[in-house]
């Protein structure tokens, strides 16, 4: 029985009831492929907790901006990691 090293520990986060939290930092990491290197300057920190992603954002324009486009900003990070796991998106 042979299974790549990512189904394997997909497998384990499951058994071990991580599941959640390994979407979590897909999730997180997925924000920095998602909205590229010029979001990257303006992002503080990005935390994922009960399937909101929450980001601070140091640029008040950025910020207002972010917040119109919730909806197309959690439809990209689900597509990226394969998954609809995130349900909101906090920009503050």
């Amino acid at each position: 029985n042979t299974q790549s090293i990512g189904d394997a520990f997909s497998h384990f986060m499951r058994l071990n009831g991580k599941e959640e939290l390994m979407w979590e930092v897909k999730a997180e990491e997925a924000w920095k492929t998602v909205m590229g290197k010029f979001f990257e300057k303006y992002t503080e920190r990005v935390e994922v907790r009960q399937r909101v992603l929450y980001v601070k954002i140091n640029s008040p324009a950025m910020r207002q901006e972010l917040t119109y486009g919730k909806s197309k900003i959690i439809a990209n990070i689900n597509e990226e990691i394969k998954n609809n796991f995130l349900m909101d998106v906090k920009i503050y």
